[in-house]
């Protein structure tokens, strides 16, 4: 018996070629459904040049904790019992394992060709038996020197006209037969695992956006980037393939179901109204979102929520748990440093789980808000703005990232709630914006502002439980402050649209004073 293993690499890169919405929703339809149908298809009808190696009947009793939750895709997709008694071991999460009795070298030169022909310029390895097999000469494009270049991308031939809203728009033929593939989902005939929980969720009833913009609508467009935190380490280094098959299994399985919670109780999800969120990627335990600004932050309170809900108490031996990084940028922004910026905090909030106290299990989360043209990068800009004064006076002005759910003003489910607080009519936003604005000049300055707030300010204030400026937990360390990370909360339904239509958010912080380039890059 002889084992194949094929591993896609650097997939967000080839995802995110083409800096199209629509492009990169066909992307990963394309390679889902290779991954996932193509690939089991090829090993299980060989023609008699290779055959599988039939495995164990029932793959879940080799894990001490299997999920206890069921699936919210049919059987039929991840179907872990019947994969693992055909002899397929894995086939998700960037990666495709198999046992094969016969042929299991022909299988693999059948698979690259495969893989080159229907997802061109995607990096992978394949090995056999754990030996990387060596990779065959690159195919040559299809298409003619360049004459005029791609009108998405810059790059090939312009050898195909696709239709884009009302425009025709000359394309490479990689780009036309992303953009096939994303119409296929846009019309709910595509296979890949995102679109498949689009259909089982009341997001089957709004049509899907085509653009960013269309997405965003009068809002800013967040990017959700979120990961499985400490993965790796529920895992025996020496476990055998079939083990590891059956625990990153019961891993998406349990992210599945969570996301399908959070998106039934999306309220901005109206049918027959453009859809205000999308599921851009999803694979093992890893999971990118695109949508409206108003939305992001409810949303992951409501996917960690239901994370946990789906593990209760006395907690199994991997407790899983997301590192979730969130950024909020209007639309224009290139997508490729959105994604790159929600990365970077995903990582922020990681090292954020990592150091929680008591080896604690949570979902952690940090996010940014951009009111400029470009996201610069978040760490340079929280170390010039947020942490001020020295000594006796040193100040921190935010506490991200922060542990996702519970109460008080130290998680973002807290700041979510105290943020509700304040959304009443005659809460004046100028004079909580002029606040925050203090807190970077001084600390007397920031008490100073807070004593002479109006009186509906401090009612608004108190009613989301805040009755001072700073926190001291260390009466020798920094003085904290919640109010920079509260007032944003508030604030980013606004992003974009404040008062007027088309004033964006930056010009109206503009108009009342408030230095946006200190409290709102981060």
């Amino acid at each position: 018996m002889e084992t194949v293993h094929i591993e896609f690499q650097r997939v967000q890169t080839w995802l995110f070629a083409v800096p199209r919405l629509r492009a990169m929703v066909g992307a990963n339809t394309l390679l889902g459904e290779t991954l996932r149908k193509e690939l089991p298809a090829l090993a299980r009808n060989g023609g008699g040049r290779w055959s599988l190696a039939p495995g164990v009947d029932d793959p879940t009793r080799v894990l001490d904790n299997p999920v206890q939750t069921s699936d919210p895709l049919a059987p039929d997709v991840d179907d872990l019992k019947t994969d693992a008694a055909a002899g397929i071991v894995s086939r998700d999460g960037g990666h495709f394992q198999a046992q094969f009795s016969t042929g299991a070298k022909e299988f693999a030169d059948e698979a690259s060709a495969r893989i080159r022909r229907d997802l061109p310029g995607l990096r992978f390895t394949v090995k056999l038996d754990d030996e990387p097999l060596p990779r065959a000469a690159s195919a040559l494009s299809a298409e003619l020197p360049v004459l005029a270049p791609c009108a998405w991308t810059g790059r090939g031939l312009a050898s195909v006209a696709i239709r884009q809203g009302s425009e025709n728009v000359p394309v490479s033929l990689e780009v036309s037969h992303r953009h096939d593939a994303a119409k296929r989902a846009e019309e709910d005939k595509a296979t890949d695992l995102a679109s498949l929980l689009t259909r089982a969720t009341r997001l089957s009833t709004s049509p899907r956006p085509a653009t960013f913009e269309a997405l965003a609508g009068r809002e800013y467009l967040a990017v959700i980037h979120a990961d499985g935190n400490g993965v790796g380490s529920g895992l025996p280094k020496d476990a055998p393939p079939l083990q590891g098959a059956v625990y990153f299994h019961r891993n998406r399985v349990l992210l599945r179901a969570a996301l399908k919670a959070a998106i039934e109780r999306c309220d901005a999800i109206t049918a027959g109204e453009v859809a205000p969120l999308l599921l851009l990627m999803l694979g093992g335990d890893d999971v990118l979102v695109v949508c409206r600004a108003s939305v992001a932050l409810r949303f992951v309170v409501d996917l960690s929520h239901a994370l946990e809900s789906l593990q209760p108490e006395p907690r199994s031996a991997f407790h899983l748990t997301l590192g979730i990084g969130v950024v909020l940028a209007r639309p224009s922004v290139p997508f490729h440093r959105l994604h790159a910026v929600a990365e970077a905090l995903a990582s922020s909030a990681k090292r954020k789980y990592r150091g929680l106290p008591g080896g604690a299990k949570a979902s952690v989360v940090d996010w940014t808000a951009y009111t400029t043209a470009w996201a610069e990068d978040p760490a340079e800009i929280r170390a010039r703005d947020w942490v001020r004064g020295s000594g006796g006076d040193a100040r921190i002005l935010s506490r991200r990232p922060l542990v996702v759910l519970g109460n008080g003003h130290a998680t973002l489910q807290g700041l979510v709630a105290a943020a509700d607080e304040l959304k009443v009519d005659d809460t004046p936003r100028s004079q909580l914006r002029y606040l925050v604005d203090q807190l970077a000049r001084g600390r007397a300055l920031a008490e100073l502002a807070f004593e002479e707030l109006s009186k509906p300010a401090r009612e608004a204030l108190k009613r989301a439980k805040v009755t001072a400026v700073w926190e001291r937990p260390d009466k020798n360390g920094p003085h904290f402050s919640s109010l920079l990370d509260l007032i944003e909360v508030w604030e980013i339904p606004r992003l974009g649209r404040a008062g007027k239509p088309g004033k964006h958010y930056d010009e109206a912080m503009v108009e009342v004073g408030l230095e946006h380039e200190e409290v709102n890059h981060g």
